[in-house]
């Protein structure tokens, strides 16, 4: 097996940029509290080879990624296909994709065109850092960073902690070890990094993680997977002894030390223990499909609510004024990465939540699987059909963040299914 990992800072320091995440159209840029990155590992095995990208913004841009199909295949031989793109969805870092509303975070094409080109450089460092070595995997609990927000306990959605609501505490943790030296480290977990909503860049709380981990493992690169997290905030709760009735409060810049020294610590339990070696083979798939939006409204219903500078009229002016070409239905992608004989990587786009890695856990069950979500693009929340019947952010109130007008249909999370049983 051969392994290459590279990275490179994504910092700004212009002032014209304006940070994604929370729909905050007054929030500017100050200039950097941490350094923002793109990494990525490269792995090649018995002529094989796929790669991770991991960034610290708020999501990829899929149309983008396929705009770098002939550069990255010209700079490194590999297909987009073969490469899994992974946003930390970090809420404190320039918006990288056209697609989105601009309340979310002003696109500025200046950064977002320099950004991918340092997507491309990263890949080709990686793949001209490939080197003999061995990987191993190994799991551990991490408990206390992330918590369910849609809270149940009356009978009706509240936007609150929700501690008996379903999560994943469980890190994923790779390690590559070349020349008798931990080369590269992979973490994943699955939590909005929303820790802190300041108006300056910040990697937020994997960040943290990610620069204790390189401390305590010299030479080492450390890389962050974000898990299906739609609905798992960082747990920032306001009376932590009072869950059934407590809010959420404000994020801190000592919550994201805490929070990242969390994961780190869970890690690095793992790369202290048995791990075991990822053997055999290496594959990479992907696939396409329509995702069905609900019908559109009348166009008079749009008229009447665009009215004003929020997020909601700027999204129904663009459904007003391009009424007859909404399209009915989104294409979405779904990819698998395996790594040897047991692992798979299963990756998906948009705020999926995290209902959907259980899902993945019984579609594989032959395998040890690592569900991402924010992973090849981000049109928007991905979310169950029971969630539809409650309402709420996720599968209502984020849709304008998405310009996905009425939202998903509810039924779409049968069509999800249908389509990763085609990747088994």
């Amino acid at each position: 097996m051969k392994i290459g990992v590279a990275k490179r800072c994504i910092s700004t320091d212009n002032p014209d940029v304006r940070l994604a995440g929370f729909g905050n159209p007054k929030r500017v840029f100050a200039g950097m509290h941490d350094d923002l990155w793109v990494r990525a590992l490269a792995l090649e095995n018995g002529g094989k080879t796929v790669a991770f990208v991991t960034g610290d913004v708020l999501g990829f841009e899929s149309a983008r990624i396929e705009e770098l199909r002939a550069p990255i295949a010209a700079k490194t031989g590999l297909s987009v296909n073969d490469i899994l793109f992974n946003a930390s969805h970090t809420h404190s870092a320039p918006n990288v994709m056209r697609g989105a509303n601009p309340k979310i975070g002003a696109y500025l094409a200046e950064y977002a065109d320099w950004f991918y080109d340092q997507v491309v450089e990263v890949l080709a460092d990686a793949c001209a850092d490939l080197e003999e070595g061995t990987l191993e995997a190994g799991f551990a609990d991490c408990y206390g960073v992330g918590i369910n927000r849609r809270r149940m306990t009356t009978g009706r959605y509240e936007f609150a902690p929700y501690e008996a609501g379903l999560r994943r505490d469980e890190a994923a943790v790779l390690r590559a070890v070349c020349g008798g030296r931990v080369k590269a480290i992979v973490a994943k977990l699955t939590c909005h990094p929303s820790t802190i909503g300041f108006d300056y860049g910040s990697a937020d709380w994997p960040g943290v993680a990610r620069r204790i981990l390189e401390e305590r493992n010299p030479g080492a690169t450390a890389l962050y997977l974000q898990g299906c997290c739609g609905n798992i905030r960082v747990r920032t709760v306001q009376d932590p002894q009072n869950m059934d009735t407590t809010v959420f409060r404000g994020g801190t810049y000592d919550d994201i030390e805490r929070f990242g020294a969390l994961l780190a610590d869970a890690a690095q339990s793992v790369l202290d223990g048995k791990m075991e070696p990822v053997a055999g083979a290496f594959s990479a798939r992907k696939i396409r499909f329509d995702l069905p939006l609900q019908d559109k409204a009348d166009r008079a219903v749009y008229a009447a609510k665009m009215e004003g500078d929020s997020l909601e009229a700027d999204a129904n002016r663009r459904y007003f004024e391009n009424y007859d070409a909404l399209p009915p239905a989104l294409p979405y992608t779904l990819q698998r990465i395996d790594l040897g004989d047991t692992l798979t990587f299963v990756a998906m786009e948009g705020e999926v939540v995290a209902e959907y890695e259980y899902h993945m856990d019984g579609i594989f069950p032959e395998r040890k699987v690592v569900t991402l979500g924010y992973s090849n693009g981000n049109p928007g929340y991905v979310c169950t059909a029971e969630m539809y019947q409650y309402g709420g952010y996720e599968p209502v109130g984020s849709a304008d963040c998405y310009f996905l007008r009425e939202g998903w249909r509810p039924e779409n999370e049968a069509v999800f299914l249908e389509n990763a049983r085609r990747l088994n």
